[in-house]
């Protein structure tokens, strides 16, 4: 029996690291990132707590969507592993 697992495309990765706060230091951002991954990936490994919206227009019309700390987390389910394909930052459209 294969375990599920979250899988972070490079896109997703790059945009992680390219975020920046001009309110907290380098080192607090980079904190609040990994935090977002580690809350992200419990949420979403979690059958009972994982609630996904799937998006019904627009450009990631087919997704699933999750909302962490204000980042909408777009996914896909292949298999049984979950394949996160876009991130948007708080504000962003």
């Amino acid at each position: 029996m294969k375990s599920t697992a979250v899988i972070w495309t490079e896109p997703v990765r790059e945009k992680l690291r390219a975020f920046r706060s001009e309110h907290f230091t380098v080192e607090e951002t980079f904190d609040y990132v990994a935090q977002l991954i580690l809350e992200t990936e419990d949420l979403l490994l979690n059958p009972i707590l994982s609630r996904s919206y799937t998006e019904d227009f627009g450009k990631f019309k087919g997704f699933s969507r999750v909302v962490v700390k204000k980042f909408r987390i777009y996914f896909q389910v292949i298999e049984q592993d979950i394949v996160i394909t876009a991130i948007l930052f708080p504000g962003e459209q």
